[in-house]
């Protein structure tokens, strides 16, 4: 039969007393990283300087002046404006000048570079808190600004500093954005002025060069077009009156002319009967200033109403009834005159000499021959006026009728010019606005009448240390010592193969037990066994009170 090398025996399954025989076997190992456990932690624990943390509270304060009568030039919200200023806050050259003004880490500056102890107080000891706010616009909240340190009055003075150094770099970064928006906005409104101004100096031109053609003035144009036709209509209708009034009295002076000739014939054959001759000639010229006067009175009555008007009837039938009067007067005056002429010519044969006699009527042809040419002459005179208007006004129309033809040429560029100009007037009135917006906001802000930042609570001066928790230490070190020792014992136990008791015997080797020999050993081993662990033991807790001892002593000599 083949013997078997390697025979594999399942461990049974402790219970609660082979649980307490093991701790009672492996006691040194679980209690000896216990003690070390605890001496490390409080050694560690009183060693580790203590920290101090100093806190103050900033308050957000709101605008004092209501947004809708000055609203913010700032182009960041407050939140954003608090995040950016605390980066400002905590850059180098900030944290390296608050580090030498109060003479911080002395330990870490001979062992570390200034970068490394920067960025060691920017991410663990100093801690600014996040702004609440209601909205995006309202500042109705506090934030929190603290420091740590391992000296107390230190951390008190840096967060005093730092919260200074916030404080006042929100009010130079919100004056500084606040001017800069107004002078940018200043500047912008000087180009925009200049370049409205260039533009209305070209409108300007453009109008004087163009007066009269432009969009503007057709309505003008056309008005004075139709104007000007009326006056030279109105014109033309004069000189066509002027003319006839002329011809009228042209013919009144043709007949004027006859009926003194014929007087003066009469006077010279007819022998001298003055009061015979007065009262014909008196007849005569009344009939004929009756004609004068009713010719007179037609003109001016067809100026003003057509040929069937009742008066022009009853004007031409009395100048006719008055016409037929006088011929019926010539008439008998020519009888009259063929007897006289009939005599003169007997009378010639004597040669008796005859004298003419200026008689009344003669005298009144005369005047209203007279008259009747200088009334003529002045209707030459209102022709070469009328004539005069005519052409003048016929120019003007000329002028009138340029100005609408070339207007469509010029409508294009004026178009586009008074475009140019609306757009710069409007920008300008834009940008006028927003200066006049931002300059009340600039002016909110140097008056610290906007969003400001104000200390609440000053900047505490701690009485206890934040860290370290040298309770959750040392508890902590005993708590890993006892791990430590639990899992030595486990090993221990592993690798330990022998029976330990009748349990194992019964459970391994499956036969009766009948009786239990003890283990004997001498007196002196025992004692000199039992000796070296109390000496090992008495040596380790000494050792250990002494060292925590002096860890604390230290603490206390250092914090004293």
């Amino acid at each position: 039969m083949q013997a078997i090398d390697n025979l594999e025996i399942a461990r049974r399954a402790p219970d609660f007393e082979d649980f307490v025989d093991m701790i009672r076997r492996h006691k040194t190992w679980i209690f000896g990283p216990l003690w070390a456990g605890i001496v490390i932690a409080t050694v560690v624990a009183f060693l580790w300087p203590d920290t101090y943390v100093s806190s103050a509270l900033i308050r957000v304060t709101s605008s004092q002046v209501p947004d809708r009568y000055v609203q913010t030039n700032l182009n960041q919200l407050l939140s954003e404006r608090i995040s950016a200023i605390s980066q400002g806050v905590l850059s180098r050259s900030t944290l390296t000048n608050i580090i030498q003004t109060h003479d911080l880490y002395p330990r870490e500056k001979k062992r570390l570079p200034m970068e490394d102890i920067i960025e060691q107080m920017r991410m663990k000891h100093i801690r600014i808190g996040v702004v609440n706010l209601q909205n995006s616009t309202k500042s109705v909240g506090a934030f929190p600004i603290s420091f740590q340190y391992e000296n107390r009055f230190l951390a008190q003075k840096v967060t005093q500093d730092i919260v200074s150094r916030l404080i006042n770099e929100n009010e130079r970064e919100t004056m500084t954005q606040s001017q800069t928006t107004t002078d940018f906005l200043t500047t912008e409104v000087v180009k925009a002025k200049q370049q409205l101004e260039e533009i209305e100096a070209k409108l300007a031109e453009f109008k004087i060069k163009n007066a009269g053609t432009l969009p503007d003035d057709q309505s003008v144009n056309f008005s004075a077009m139709n104007s000007l036709d009326q006056r030279i209509s109105q014109t033309n209708a004069s000189i066509s009156r002027v003319n006839q009034e002329k011809l009228l009295m042209e013919s009144n002076l043709r007949i004027l002319r006859e009926q003194l000739a014929k007087a003066v014939e009469v006077a010279s054959i007819i022998p001298l009967d003055p009061q015979r001759a007065l009262a014909k000639n008196e007849e005569l010229a009344q009939k004929n200033r009756e004609i004068t006067a009713g010719e007179q009175a037609l003109t001016q009555y067809k100026e003003m109403y057509t040929d069937s008007h009742p008066e022009i009837r009853r004007i031409v039938a009395s100048l006719a009834v008055v016409r037929r009067q006088r011929d019926e007067l010539m008439r008998l005056d020519k009888v009259a005159l063929a007897e006289e002429a009939h005599k003169a010519a007997a009378a010639e044969k004597s040669k008796a000499p005859r004298r003419i006699a200026v008689t009344k009527e003669m005298q009144v042809l005369d005047g209203n021959i007279k008259q009747m040419e200088s009334m003529i002459q002045g209707k030459d005179v209102e022709l070469q006026d009328l004539t005069a208007e005519i052409t003048r006004t016929s120019a003007q129309a000329k002028g009138y009728q340029s100005r609408i033809t070339s207007a469509p040429l010029s409508g294009q560029a004026y178009s586009l010019l008074n475009r140019d100009y609306e757009q710069a007037k409007i920008a300008y009135g834009t940008l006028k606005k927003n200066q006049d917006e931002s300059a009340r906001g600039t002016a909110v802000i140097r008056n610290k009448q906007g969003e400001t930042l104000d200390l609440l609570d000053q900047a505490s001066l701690p009485v206890t240390a934040s860290e370290p928790r040298r309770e959750l230490i040392i508890g902590g070190g005993a708590c890993l010592g006892l791990l430590l020792g639990l899992l030595l014992m486990g090993v221990r136990e592993m690798k330990d193969t022998t029976l330990k008791n009748l349990k194992d015997v019964r459970a391994y080797t499956q036969l009766a037990v009948l009786g239990c020999v003890p283990l004997l050993e001498g007196d002196v081993v025992v004692k000199r066994r039992k000796r070296v662990v109390l000496l090992g033991w008495s040596t380790a807790i000494v050792l250990g009170a002494l060292v925590m001892g002096g860890s604390i002593a230290y603490y206390l000599t250092a914090n004293s």
